[in-house]
């Protein structure tokens, strides 16, 4: 089971290749707190659909990283539609998650 962050927008991988993903959090089982963040690209139409970066180590707590991007909607916004995957890796990392 995965947990959907703002499906409106476009998280940006800004120091690798620029393509839209979708930022999620993967359980390791259904109602497990347990579980890595990653970013895919989920979009039908595209050939590159599915496409998987993982954000986070797996095995981190879902508290934790929900800690971590704790107010993300303003520090890591790079435009009104789109959201900085650069920033929340490194917040990630800072934290001791990735």
């Amino acid at each position: 089971m995965e947990i959907d962050y703002a499906m409106a927008y476009d998280f940006i991988d800004d120091d690798g290749d620029g393509r839209p993903y979708q930022l999620r959090f993967r359980r390791e089982q259904h109602f497990s707190d347990q579980g890595q963040l990653i970013a895919v690209i989920a979009s039908a139409g595209r050939s590159d659909n599915g496409t998987t970066c993982f954000i986070s180590r797996p095995g981190v707590s879902f508290t934790d990283v929900e800690q971590a991007l704790d107010n993300w909607e303003s520090w890591a916004m790079l435009t009104d539609r789109t959201v900085s995957l650069s920033r929340i890796r490194a917040t990630i990392t800072t934290k001791g998650l990735g």
